[in-house]
């Protein structure tokens, strides 16, 4: 099985799922080889990172080049849960909090890139980067919580609330989520 996204072919067998960056034609050849190889290697070791520290994400299998083989994870997305059990919120928000505790920003924090089984595991790192600034931290949950008041409404509130109590963990838990409270200030006068 398949899948084409933004900027990488993702292929799943029984144990594993391989991640491509493929080519973009409009970039000068040694430019996108470099562009390609940088963005791989940078997210292999970003998942390396977050996994020591204990966060729920795919081993890392192998990395050359511009693919990723990493552990396949069994499961549903997030998202196809979460009106059933939205007590899973509050082990992604363990996760999350574990994640911002080692200055890693997620960059696309959604229930789509969460999958559950007896875990919750935080998938697809193509846009993480480090960084310690509350404001980035802010950002990234914010994304989540847009995700669950759009995709999911009958449960939004619950389901944030139970992802504050699990991200809480994270020791500047307070300082993000009152920088978030500015953040959605200032969406709302765009």
């Amino acid at each position: 099985m398949s899948f084409r996204g933004a900027e990488a072919v993702i292929e799943i067998t029984d144990d594993r799922v391989v991640k491509t960056r493929e080519p973009k034609k409009y970039r000068h050849p040694e430019l996108d080889s470099k562009i390609r190889t940088e963005r791989t290697k940078t997210e292999a070791r970003i998942m390396k990172k977050a996994k020591k520290h204990g966060v729920n994400v795919p081993e890392i299998l192998d990395q050359e080049d511009s693919v990723i083989k990493m552990q396949r994870i069994e499961g549903l997305q997030l998202k196809e849960v979460l009106e059933e059990d939205v007590e899973k919120m509050k082990s992604l928000g363990e996760n999350v909090a574990l994640l911002h505790d080692t200055d890693i920003v997620h960059g696309d924090l959604t229930t789509s890139n969460a999958v559950s089984n007896d875990y919750i595991y935080i998938i697809d790192f193509g846009l993480a980067f480090h960084s310690d600034r509350v404001e980035d931290k802010a950002v990234d949950i914010h994304l989540l919580k847009q995700v669950l008041n759009s995709s999911h409404p009958e449960v939004a509130e619950e389901a944030w609330e139970k992802f504050v109590e699990g991200y809480r963990k994270y020791s500047e838990a307070d300082k993000v989520l009152e920088q978030l409270k500015e953040v959605e200030r200032r969406g709302r006068y765009k």
